[in-house]
């Protein structure tokens, strides 16, 4: 696969396909990632006959940069022109943390122009946040403190930012090292205004009954920056939502999980296309699933 761009209006669209024909499905990337934490799902989907997209984010990878007081929307109108552009009619979209937020926004947003959610950790409030990044949010996005994320972002050196994945035993046990430098690579690359997003979350809890397609969502049972049981109340907020909790997995279960992810991913995918998802989301059936991972699942 090939990294690829495209002219939107007055910016250029960064992102990767695999595979041509049948559903589509575009991944999201979570908040100081980018579309290269993906490379390994592409070809998985594309040889099960999907067409995969990953796409960079504003602010993020080889996206165009953000502007000051810029808001959530922003990200996802720049999807939606991407898309557009590409005629991706329908789409799965998965999308990690934030990348779940704007998932869930843009099927809110544009009802008629999902057919399926993925979320992975999803940020959906910013009440998920413990008591610490609740601090840093507060701190960090105000526009005086601009110069203290872009000192992070692009002063600290990557070798740092590697060995602070190990403060958390959990959040990426059984990822590559290629993956964790990349991981490293992609904070140090990414818009010092991307933390100023924090402060533009709002909170998609009372919309979410409007999210009237199916869902997959999963997580780790070790999140340490979203708390685990707020999966649990999306789940149950969601119409038509199956679950899938991946015990001993942090913020990452995607990155550390990845056969047991695959299979959840292909699984949900089918559903998509063959199952009678109508009965769901009227409330008639509901597709629940929430089932405990172990370490076979790698």
């Amino acid at each position: 696969m090939e990294a690829r761009s495209i002219l939107l209006d007055d910016s250029h669209a960064a992102y990767v396909q695999a595979g041509a024909g049948g559903l589509a499905v575009v991944i999201l990337h979570g908040w100081a990632a980018s579309l290269r934490q993906w490379d390994w799902l592409l070809p998985v989907l594309a040889h099960a006959g999907y067409t995969a997209y990953a796409v960079d984010l504003l602010g993020h990878g080889r996206a165009p940069r953000l502007s000051p007081n810029h808001r959530m929307e922003d990200y996802a109108e720049y999807i939606s022109r991407w898309m557009k552009h590409h005629d991706i009619d329908r789409p799965v979209l998965l999308g990690h943390s934030m990348g779940g937020y704007l998932g869930l926004q843009f099927a809110l947003d544009n009802p008629q122009a999902v057919r399926g959610l993925i979320l992975v950790d999803p940020l959906y409030d910013f009440q998920q946040f413990d008591s610490l990044h609740k601090l840093s949010r507060r701190v960090l996005s105000r526009p005086e403190m601009l110069g203290v994320g872009s000192f992070i972002f692009r002063y600290i050196p990557t070798w740092l930012i590697e060995a602070s994945q190990r403060w958390n035993p959990y959040d990426l046990n059984g990822a590559s090292a290629t993956m964790r430098r990349q991981i490293a690579l992609d904070h140090k690359r990414a818009d010092p205004y991307i933390v100023q997003s924090l402060a533009a979350i709002g909170d998609l809890s009372p919309r979410l009954s409007q999210v009237m397609v199916p869902c997959l969502v999963t997580w780790g049972s070790r999140d340490h920056l979203l708390c685990p049981d707020s999966f649990e109340t999306l789940v149950d907020l969601l119409p038509a939502a199956q679950s899938h909790c991946f015990a001993g997995a942090g913020h990452h279960p995607h990155l550390t999980r990845t056969q047991a992810f695959i299979q959840l991913v292909l699984d949900f995918l089918r559903q998509v296309q063959d199952s009678n998802w109508e009965a769901a989301v009227t409330g008639t059936v509901r597709q629940e699933l929430c089932t405990n991972t172990t370490q076979a699942d790698h």
